[in-house]
């Protein structure tokens, strides 16, 4: 290999490095549900009204129970600020209120892997949770939102780009 060669397989190299971190940045959040759910797509307000139990039942009346993962994760940081629009400290005070006015029976249900996500949906029918899209796998059902699937272009859950 000359000597111009192995500079530019170098230079490629670390630009590569360097584009990584936006690339992962850039990595969809799927949306996973029970596969006994009739839902294929929903909207990131039909989201919002699920994860702020504006909405308690699914179109099955099964209750919608929602798993996040634990504070500080990636996952759960994207749900909170995409989905919630809330803070953590916002997210922990509307559940409080809710808790003590008798809107919800308890907060959103925190799990600490991507795994323990999709075993718990795959447990609990009425569940719904948000995973990198590389978790999920044929025990759950992937849906769509805003009618586009973790892999298109257009889709609307993604990692924050500093994370």
């Amino acid at each position: 290999m000359s000597r111009r060669a192995s500079i530019l397989t170098l230079l490629v190299a670390g630009l590569a490095a360097l584009a990584a971190p936006r690339a992962r940045g850039q990595e969809a959040l799927a949306v996973i549900v029970n596969r006994s759910n009739p839902v294929e797509n929903v909207t990131l307000e039909e989201l919002r009204k699920f994860c702020t139990v504006e909405r308690k039942f699914w179109s099955d009346n099964k209750r919608v129970t929602v798993v996040l993962r634990d504070p500080g994760q990636a996952e759960r940081m994207a749900v909170l600020q995409l989905i919630y629009r809330m803070s953590e400290s916002d997210f922990a005070r509307f559940f409080l209120q809710a808790e003590f006015t008798g809107e919800v029976q308890s907060a959103p249900k925190r799990l600490s892997t991507g795994t323990g996500v999709r075993r718990f949906i795959f447990n609990v029918p009425g569940a719904i949770g948000f995973v990198r899209p590389a978790e999920a796998d044929a025990t759950v059902k992937v849906v769509r939102v805003n009618g586009f699937a973790p892999g298109d272009p257009q889709y609307p859950l993604r990692l924050a780009g500093s994370l």
